[in-house]
């Protein structure tokens, strides 16, 4: 059997005659296989609802006509071991880690410790990539684009990516370069805190995932299973996108109000200007969401905090926060410069995202180095 990508389906055109009798409703779908040529062959419309076929889908061609292929992953590769890329890449049997020569060998000798655990990883060189069936994005928003054009020979037909990546953003980047491989996701309930090489944690946290239109796909549940395998805790979701809206309401309240403020998380519990700005963020991302037809409740943000802020460590905090004390670039653009890009379009005033864009960007030009 043949495999293809779908590229686009259509309603056949009949011209000015009707529908003969007793001939099923057809739609021209134009294929493309891997040498890029294209070819438009006439499917039953009740073949393609029945088999979930959509534009953007592989495909093989077969006596059956058009069917998906059983998706199973048996190959992966990770871009990005900072702490998410740590958290989860190690729990990946045989992931290929993708980082150039320079980094390799920065890697090679000083190994990962995880919570007082040497972990070591397999790593390709961009160039010496091959396809995969599953890619795991975990680099820094700051350095996405890079990592785009570096996971490219990793891109198969049928590889799966997925972006843990903080915001939402990064998804809609990566699909603008290899449509139709992306699920949404978001990474959620870690405490890890990264110093240098070093990641220590309790809680490891969860992916969650889906198709963007909350289909329950065939390629969703391949990838369930094979996280499960992994030992990886995950939650394939149908409102994906209403869960990043969450995890932006979070990190734009709670990350951008560490870093702005210098102080943990025992610091935002209590009373105070800090506080009293990070709720104001959270409130701006509640009615933006809204805007964007993201039914996030008016009170999720205090019904989050009250929940889970408990179960913070007094002294512990947030990524956004270990940055600005390791003097690396922030994710603020992720956070504070979405939200006030897209709010410009409704009209909608963002003050607290000002605040935070401003004083962040100004911590950031006062490093030493």
């Amino acid at each position: 059997m043949e495999r293809y990508r779908v590229l686009r389906i259509e309603e056949e055109d009949y011209g000015c005659e009707e529908l003969p009798e007793g001939r099923p409703v057809c739609c021209q779908v134009l294929l493309e296989d891997a040498a890029g040529a294209t070819r438009t062959c006439l499917v039953p419309d009740h073949l393609l609802r029945a088999r979930d076929i959509q534009e953007g889908d592989a495909v093989l061609d077969g006596p059956e006509g058009l069917v998906k292929p059983d998706p199973e992953i048996r190959s992966a590769a990770l871009i990005g071991l900072g702490a998410l890329g740590i958290l989860f890449g190690r729990k990946m049997p045989g992931v290929q880690v993708i980082a150039d020569p320079e980094r390799a060998a920065r890697y090679a000798a000083q190994p990962v410790l995880c919570n007082g655990e040497e972990c070591h990883f397999s790593y390709v060189a961009p160039e010496k990539g091959k396809p995969v069936d599953f890619l795991l994005v975990a680099v820094k928003a700051t350095v996405l684009d890079e990592a785009i054009r570096e996971i490219a020979p990793f891109v198969g037909p049928d590889t799966v990516i997925l972006s843990v990546l903080n915001g939402i953003t990064s998804e809609e980047r990566i699909e603008a370069v290899y449509p139709g491989h992306t699920l949404w996701s978001v990474a959620i309930g870690m405490d890890a805190t990264r110093t240098g090489r070093t990641l220590t944690f309790k809680s490891a946290g969860k992916i969650q995932f889906g198709e963007k239109d909350g289909r329950m796909t065939p390629r969703v549940e391949a990838v369930a299973r094979y996280l499960t395998a992994c030992g990886i805790e995950n939650e394939p979701c149908t409102d994906i996108l209403y869960k990043q809206w969450h995890k932006l309401m979070v990190n734009d309240g709670l990350n951008q109000a560490a870093a702005a403020f210098n102080l943990p998380y025992g610091g935002l519990a209590q009373p105070g200007p800090a506080r009293d700005k990070m709720l104001q963020a959270m409130q701006e991302v509640i009615r933006l969401a809204n805007l964007e037809g993201v039914p996030l409740p008016p009170d999720n943000d205090v019904t989050w905090l009250d929940a889970a802020m408990p179960t913070f460590h007094p002294e512990g905090m947030p990524s956004m926060r270990q940055d600005v004390l390791a003097q690396r670039p922030t994710e603020v653009e992720e956070f504070a410069g979405v939200v006030r890009r897209l709010a410009k379009k409704h009209g909608m005033p963002t003050p607290a995202n000002d605040f935070f864009y401003e004083r962040i960007r100004a911590i950031e030009a006062g490093y030493s180095h």
